[in-house]
C-alpha cells in the first residue's frame, strides 16, 4: 500500500506550491485532486497544477468528480462532469471518485428502482469514456443527510450499480468515514462482501457522523477494518481526504507528518 491525500484541503489556504512542497516533505507520494471545473480557466489552472506536482515528484492517483446533490452546480452540472472527465485523463490520474446518488427530488418521489435507472443513464457514458481512455470510475460509499434518502447509501445498492455497468472500469472508492455513518460495526463485514471492486480509497475518521477527522482519532475499528481490507486483495493507495475546516501555514507543516504518520500505523495492521 502507498500513500495519498487531497491535497485542496491544505491548498486552499497556503497555495498549491507550498502545499506540494509540504505533502512531498511528509512522504506523500500521491494525491487526490479535485479539478476546478466549474471556473471557465479550470483547464489552464489544472496544467499549472499539474505542472507543480511533478516538480515536487507527486502523482495524481485519483481525482473528484462533480455531485450536484446539493445543487452546487446547478445547470452547469454535466458540462462540469464533462470537463473532470477530461482532467483525469489528462492528469493521467488512475480513477475518478463519483458519487452515485444523483436524483430529482423536485420531479419525482423517491424509489431505489427509479434512482437505481437515473444514475445508471447518467453514469453509463462515463463509464465507457472511461474504458476507452483508461481511467476508472470509483463509486463512493455514502450516508442519508438532509432527511432524504440517498442512493447507494445503501450497501447492496451501490454494489448494484457498480455491477450494472459490467466493467472492470466501474470500481467501488471506499470511504471509510461515510461508510462508518452508513455501516458503523458492519463496515469490516461489508468490505469482505465487496471484495475485489474496492480499488481506490478516501481515507478518513469520525464518531459516527461525516466530521472528517485525522485517521485514529475517532471510533473507526481500523484493527478489523484493515486485515478484512487487505483481505480482498487490496494493494492500492490508502487516500486521507479532509474536507472541513482549514489548516493555515504555521500548523500545516506538522500536521501533515502526523497525518502520515497515522496513515503508516493504519497500513501496518
Amino acid at each position: 500500500m502507498n500513500c495519498g491525500i487531497n491535497i485542496q484541503f491544505f491548498s486552499r489556504i497556503i497555495g498549491m506550491k507550498k502545499a506540494a512542497e509540504l505533502v512531498s516533505k511528509a512522504g506523500f507520494q500521491y494525491l487526490d485532486y479535485t479539478p476546478p471545473v466549474n471556473d471557465d480557466n479550470w483547464e489552464c489552472v489544472m496544467r499549472e497544477d499539474l505542472k507543480i506536482f511533478e516538480e515536487e515528484g507527486l502523482k495524481v492517483h485519483q481525482t473528484h468528480a462533480p455531485f450536484n446533490r446539493y445543487g452546487t452546480y446547478g445547470e452547469r452540472f454535466n458540462l462540469c462532469m464533462e470537463r473532470a472527465m477530461e482532467a483525469t485523463a489528462a492528469m493521467g490520474a488512475k480513477y475518478i471518485a463519483v458519487h452515485g446518488d444523483e436524483f430529482d427530488f423536485n420531479s419525482y418521489e423517491f424509489t431505489s428502482e427509479r434512482a437505481f435507472l437515473n444514475n445508471y443513464e447518467l453514469f453509463r457514458p462515463y463509464v465507457e469514456q472511461a474504458e476507452k481512455i483508461g481511467y476508472k470510475l470509483g463509486f463512493e460509499t455514502v450516508f442519508d443527510d438532509c432527511g432524504k434518502r440517498r442512493y447507494t447509501s445503501l450497501s447492496d445498492e451501490l454494489k448494484k450499480l457498480i455491477l450494472s455497468f459490467e466493467s472492470k472500469n466501474a470500481v467501488c472508492c471506499w470511504d471509510f468515514g461515510h461508510a462508518n455513518v452508513s455501516f458503523g460495526k458492519k463496515q469490516a463485514e461489508i468490505i469482505r462482501d465487496f471484495g475485489s471492486l474496492i480499488e481506490c480509497t478516501h481515507l478518513h475518521d469520525n464518531v459516527g457522523n461525516d466530521s472528517h477527522q485525522m485517521p485514529m482519532t475517532g471510533d473507526i475499528n481500523w484493527t478489523e477494518i484493515i486485515p478484512a481490507l487487505k483481505g480482498t486483495g487490496f494493494n492500492g493507495v490508502m487516500s486521507v481526504e479532509y474536507a472541513h475546516g482549514e489548516s493555515p501555514l504555521y500548523m500545516a507543516e506538522d500536521f501533515l507528518k502526523l497525518t502520515k504518520k497515522s496513515v503508516d500505523y493504519i497500513m501496518s495492521l
